[in-house]
């Protein structure tokens, strides 16, 4: 049975998740993200946990798999109506 506060099993991205997540993640610098997972929860809109291959730009470049939190509001909020990022987090530090 679906809980409607809890998130769905995690599965593989589709291009509508990556149509969400490119339009959240375009102006971020300084990493390179490759989603492979997603799972999603619908509440003041539909948010996105994706997990992440990420490269951040260091010397050396160092690699992590990451958790992005990303939130799509309905048409009906008022302000935003674009995607954007709540929190990205490496996996093991996330609370």
């Amino acid at each position: 049975m679906f809980c409607p506060e809890a998130f769905t099993p995690y599965r593989d991205v589709d291009c509508r998740d990556l149509a969400v997540f490119y339009e959240a993640t375009c102006e971020l610098r300084g990493s390179t993200y490759k989603p492979y997972l997603v799972a999603t929860r619908k509440a003041r809109g539909i948010y996105y946990r994706f997990i992440c291959n990420t490269t951040f730009m260091t010397r050396p470049p160092q690699n992590a798999i990451t958790m992005v939190l990303i939130l799509k509001p309905f048409c009906r909020d008022n302000d935003i109506k674009k995607a954007y990022v709540l929190t990205i987090c490496k996996m093991g530090c996330c609370k």
